[in-house]
C-alpha cells in the first residue's frame, strides 16, 4: 500500500460516514418543516451524536490501519499493535472528530439567523437549513471529507512513523533522529517551508511558526497548521 492509496481509502470511509450521518441529521432537523411547515429545529442534531460516534469509530479504525502502514514503511521493526503513543494520538483525533455535530449546529444556527435577518419567510429559512445538510448538489461536504482524509493521513503517517522510530530506538539502542519534510510546491504553508531541515531528537519539538509540534499533523497544534497538511516525517539513523 502507498500513502496515496491510504488517503483514497480513508476519503471513501469518511465520505460514506458523513453522507450516512447527514441523512439522519437532516431527517430530524427538517422534521418540523416537513410535517408542519414550521422552522427546522437545529437542536435536534444532537440526538444524532451517538450515530456520528459510530461513524467516528469506523473512521478511527481506518486511521489506525494507516498508522501501522506508516510504521512498516519507516522501519523493519515489526509494528506493535495498539502501541501506547499511537493510541494516545488516536484518542486526540477522536476528540476532534466527535465535535462535528457541534460545528454543524453552529452552521445551521447561522443559516437560520441570516435567513431571518434577511427577511426570509419560513420556506426561505427551511431552504437555507436544507442547503447546510444536503450532500447532493453541494461541494461543501465532499470537500470537507477530502480535507479530513488528507489531514488524517498526514497525521497517521506522522504518528506511525514516530512510534516506529521510538520502538526501533528502544530495540536497537540507537539514538535516532527525525526530520520534517515538506512537498516543496506552491501549496506548502510558509510556516512549514520554514521548518528547519536539520534532524532533531525523536522526543524534541519542531518549531512551526509560533507553535511547537512533534510531527506533521500533531493533533495538539492549531487547525491552521494541520488542516490539509501533506508534509512527511522521516526517521534518520
Amino acid at each position: 500500500m502507498s500513502r496515496e492509496s491510504d488517503e483514497r481509502r480513508l476519503f471513501q470511509v469518511v465520505q460514506d460516514g458523513l453522507r450516512r450521518w447527514l441523512g439522519r441529521a437532516r431527517a430530524v432537523v427538517m422534521a418540523p418543516w416537513e410535517r408542519y411547515k414550521i422552522q427546522p429545529n437545529p437542536v435536534a442534531i444532537f440526538s444524532t451524536q451517538s450515530s456520528w460516534n459510530d461513524e467516528v469509530e469506523t473512521i478511527l479504525t481506518e486511521i489506525g490501519k494507516i498508522s501501522l502502514n506508516a510504521w512498516s514503511f519507516a522501519t523493519d521493526v515489526p509494528p506493535v499493535s495498539r502501541h501506547a503513543f499511537v493510541m494516545s494520538q488516536l484518542a486526540q483525533v477522536e476528540n476532534l472528530l466527535v465535535r462535528i455535530p457541534d460545528e454543524v449546529y453552529n452552521l445551521i444556527f447561522a443559516a437560520i439567523t441570516d435567513a431571518v435577518n434577511g427577511g426570509g419567510n419560513a420556506q426561505t429559512v427551511a431552504r437555507a437549513v436544507d442547503e447546510v445538510l444536503m450532500w447532493t448538489g453541494s461541494e461543501n461536504w465532499p470537500n470537507r471529507a477530502r480535507v479530513i482524509a488528507i489531514t488524517e493521513t498526514t497525521r497517521s503517517y506522522g504518528a506511525g512513523t514516530l512510534a516506529a522510530g521510538m520502538e526501533q530506538s528502544r530495540v536497537t539502542g540507537k539514538l535516532l533522529r527525525k526530520k520534517w519534510v515538506n512537498e516543496h510546491d506552491g501549496r506548502v504553508r510558509a510556516t512549514h517551508k520554514a521548518v528547519s531541515a536539520d534532524p532533531i531528537p525523536l522526543n524534541a519539538m519542531f518549531r512551526v511558526g509560533p507553535v511547537l509540534m512533534l510531527y506533521p499533523g500533531d493533533p495538539t497544534a492549531p487547525v491552521e497548521e494541520v488542516a490539509g497538511c501533506r508534509c512527511d516525517l522521516l526517521i534518520v539513523d
